[in-house]
């Protein structure tokens, strides 16, 4: 990934946010955020994805992401998503059940998000939408 930003980047692709996928340490998540912001592209932020891992790497990946000044937010599809999605379309799941189970589980990634972030000034929330 470190190096497909950088060839993004040289190749003038300069987007506000990357998407990057879970990472597994603290460490890597800076390196990241380094590369993104290299060359003084200062405001540059980074948000990561759920890649439809289960939802013990999912947290894990939020609270390494959300402890990296730089990660802004993440993006979440698949593992959020999937289960109500399913069960609506086998029809096991109301339409009503569905909305509850994605708003409930986006919710908890938000809080799992939230619980890692430094302090912050009152009114700021994580970035969360749909990957």
């Amino acid at each position: 990934m470190q190096q497909t930003l950088r060839t993004l980047q040289d190749a003038g692709i300069e987007p506000d946010v990357w998407k990057v996928e879970g990472l597994d340490s603290h460490a890597d998540g800076e390196r990241m955020v380094q590369i993104a912001r290299r060359a003084g592209r200062d405001q540059i932020g980074c948000s990561t994805l759920d890649r439809g891992a289960d939802e013990a790497k999912v947290r894990s990946w939020l609270t390494i992401a959300s402890g990296v000044p730089g990660f802004i937010g993440f993006a979440v599809g698949r593992t959020s998503f999937w289960n109500a999605v399913s069960g609506h379309r086998a029809q096991t799941l109301t339409r009503a059940e569905a909305v509850t189970q994605i708003a409930r589980r986006l919710r908890e990634w938000v809080e799992v998000f939230e619980a890692g972030r430094p302090s912050r000034s009152p009114g700021s929330v994580a970035a969360a939408w749909p990957a």
